[in-house]
């Protein structure tokens, strides 16, 4: 074979090789070939506030929790605890979202290499929530979706008159998280801050989220007992109070925009179930 095709075949036979090769693994995004906001979340609340926003269709990357429905096909790129750096720079996005007080120098790195900005926040209370909703606003009308702002100042609106009228329930209530055993919800936790800033008193008064014996459940004596998720409430419980109820109620659970106007309702209906209850139970009080 003449040198000149010999070359010629090898160059051939190599660049087939590299075609081959780049088809198995996946491409990267260019950056120049997507405008306006590209969205990583490395939380499931954020994914949900980000969308209440109206930056929903800007998510490129999630995490496999994340349930929103505008996000559905978005890359997961794992959670804030264990991310793939590899997936999030292909995606080449402008924000990345992390719901942790905790510095990611590796996330950082990568992040400057395609031009991304890294933004935390730290959700322990209802406030934290609260504050969270204008700079997210912001972020998001800086990378063009100007409507943000006016959604943050329209669910601020929406979660104070949510939460203005009182409940009717004045006893203490225990709201439970699981069953078996027996987990509440205590001081300083979004349930609380919900309940109370609605007029609500929390039967459990140790902060945090503690587990309880049932001698706890029958001393606190509550007015009503609420379970928030999909476990029934067990009957021996009817010692500690007349009236139980158990709703599904993920609202509660994340702490998002969602959150803060869907979660009034939901302790609102709860409310509404326990005045049904003792008002069909003489001698039990609300």
């Amino acid at each position: 074979m003449p040198a000149r095709t010999f070359i010629i075949h090898t160059i051939a036979c190599l660049f087939l090789l590299a075609c081959t090769a780049a088809c198995d693994r996946p491409a990267p995004v260019s950056p120049s070939a997507h405008a306006g906001a590209r969205i990583v979340s490395l939380s499931p609340a954020l994914t949900r506030t980000v969308t209440d926003l109206g930056g929903g269709a800007a998510i490129v990357g999630r995490t496999p929790w994340c349930e929103t429905p505008a996000a559905a096909d978005a890359r997961i790129v794992g959670s804030f605890e264990d991310r793939d750096l590899e997936a999030i720079a292909a995606l080449h996005p402008t924000l990345i979202l992390r719901q942790s007080s905790v510095a990611d120098p590796a996330l950082e790195t990568v992040a400057r290499s395609v031009g991304a900005e890294v933004h935390s926040w730290h959700f322990d209370r209802l406030s934290d929530v609260q504050a969270s909703l204008v700079p997210i606003a912001d972020l998001l009308a800086h990378a063009g979706i100007t409507t943000a702002p006016e959604a943050a100042a329209r669910i601020t609106a929406s979660h104070r008159d949510a939460v203005s009228a009182p409940v009717h329930t004045t006893g203490p209530v225990l709201f439970l998280f699981a069953v078996d055993p027996p987990m509440a919800f205590g001081t300083g936790t979004y349930v609380d801050d919900l309940w109370t800033a609605m007029g609500g008193t929390n039967a459990m008064r140790r902060p945090g989220y503690p587990a309880i014996t049932a001698e706890d459940v029958v001393r606190l004596a509550p007015a009503a007992i609420v379970s928030i998720g999909r476990s029934e409430i067990p009957a021996w419980m009817a010692d500690a109070s007349g009236a139980r109820v158990a709703i599904d109620a993920p609202d509660l659970l994340e702490p998002s925009a969602w959150m803060l106007v869907q979660g009034p309702a939901s302790l609102r209906r709860a409310d509404d179930a326990i005045v049904a209850l003792t008002d069909a139970q003489p001698g039990v009080s609300k």
